[in-house]
């Protein structure tokens, strides 16, 4: 499905957010090449950059040129006071002090080893955020640190005119950051354009995006305006192949690309182009899930009540029912943002039987979750990876409030040792 959306006017002027340094919330990284053909290389990694690549390709912040590393080898990326590695499905494989690891968490004086290549990780002096001092970008509203770091990035974003890739789950809101990115730029009096590619047939892709000669294709429709490719991981080879050509060849249509899957890992295995991976990645962002936005359940679900009418069921309009955030207290909302709405929504039209409905629901979030992952379409690794860590997540919360937040009690009645009941859970911060 294809739609233009060119509204100028229709959406509220845009408050431009005013940023600030915000105090010391996170911890820088250096990752220094100590053994293999690139030794003396340095990286340095904080929580205001997006996640890092390593390995062979161009596109990878830390590029090195041993042979037995893969393109793609693996990602890192600084969360608060630790550092996330993790392996891409490399062919070599990774190790940490030793051990071959999937996913890690640093907290610095580890050795990482990458075929014939070691990289020491120190752990440096705290970093500054680069947070808003609003609480929204357009339309997109949150105020958690994770929203706040976002908005200078979305800022930076659409005063430029180059391509984005917008990576995050189901429901976290990548159509409306394209839309509002594009309304904040130059081109916002121009088309907007939307494919989404997850609801067209593979076959149909090229000839609404590049036309069939009888009728123009969307990169016609949107001359001097934007095209926003939604979930663009579903473009066969052949489409990528082909919009590679055009933005290479230079286009007056700026490209917003989206998807839910990991590119990363995509390209990795083939299934996605280096190369047009490469134009995009320039401008990437990563939106991040509800369950990561502290305190913005509450914000956005006073804001969708709002929205729609702030009534329940006929009644005079009025605040939040109070009873409606305590029944979601340690619900993970596998479908972020879009689901909160649905709930909000339930309850203004249900009443009372619709906040039941959504209680029963959130009882049942790990088939809720199991059912996210799974329509997510990620590669098995990455899903596993997922439930795994939910799963982790879970149940070292359940068993640490039995036992009164002692880690030896907790230990002790999970059936495994203290130590390693302490490597879960700090991989879990």
């Amino acid at each position: 499905m294809s739609h233009i959306v060119s509204r100028p006017g229709e959406i509220a002027t845009l408050r431009r957010a005013r940023f600030t340094r915000a105090a010391a919330s996170g911890s820088t990284f250096v990752l220094h090449v100590v053994e293999g053909p690139d030794t003396g290389k340095v990286i340095t990694l904080d929580a205001n950059g997006p996640r890092a690549l390593l390995g062979q390709s161009p596109v990878c912040s830390l590029r090195l040129t041993d042979p037995e590393v893969s393109r793609r080898h693996a990602s890192l990326a600084v969360n608060a006071d630790n550092l996330q590695l993790i392996d891409l499905g490399s062919t070599n494989g990774t190790t940490v002090n030793g051990v071959a690891i999937k996913e890690a968490t640093l907290h610095g004086g580890e050795a990482i080893r990458v075929g014939r290549s070691v990289m020491s990780v120190r752990r440096d002096a705290p970093c500054y955020l680069d947070l808003a001092q609003s609480a929204s970008f357009g339309r997109v509203i949150g105020e958690s640190n994770a929203m706040r770091k976002l908005y200078p990035v979305l800022a930076s974003l659409a005063a430029n005119d180059k391509p984005v890739l917008i990576e995050g789950e189901a429901g976290t809101g990548k159509e409306l950051v394209a839309e509002e990115l594009h309304l904040a730029s130059g081109r916002k009096d121009a088309p907007f354009v939307m494919l989404d590619a997850k609801s067209l047939p593979t076959h149909e892709l090229g000839a609404r995006l590049f036309g069939n000669g009888a009728e123009p294709g969307i990169l016609e429709q949107a001359r001097g305006g934007v095209i926003f490719i939604n979930e663009v991981g579903n473009l066969s080879r052949d489409v990528q192949a082909r919009l590679r050509d055009v933005m290479m060849a230079g286009t007056d249509v700026r490209i917003i690309a989206a998807t839910r899957r990991d590119l990363d890992r995509d390209v990795a295995s083939g299934r996605f182009g280096d190369d047009l991976f490469f134009l995009l990645a320039g401008g990437r962002v990563e939106l991040p899930p509800l369950r990561e936005r502290e305190g913005d359940v509450a914000l956005l679900a006073r804001h969708f009540w709002s929205e729609v009418g702030g009534s329940e069921m006929g009644k005079a309009p009025s605040a939040l029912p109070e009873d409606f955030l305590p029944r979601f207290e340690h619900y993970p909302w596998p479908g972020n943002v879009r689901e909160l709405k649905s709930a909000v929504v339930a309850r203004n039209t249900l009443g009372e039987l619709g906040q039941a409905y959504r209680s029963e629901e959130a009882k049942d979030n790990g088939l809720d979750f199991l059912s996210a992952v799974i329509e997510d379409d990620l590669p098995f690794p990455s899903a596993r990876e997922r439930v795994v860590k939910e799963f982790e997540r879970r149940y070292v919360e359940r068993i640490l409030a039995r036992h009164g937040g002692s880690v030896t009690k907790a230990a002790r009645a999970s059936g495994v040792a203290h130590r390693y009941f302490q490597l879960i859970r700090a991989r879990l911060k």
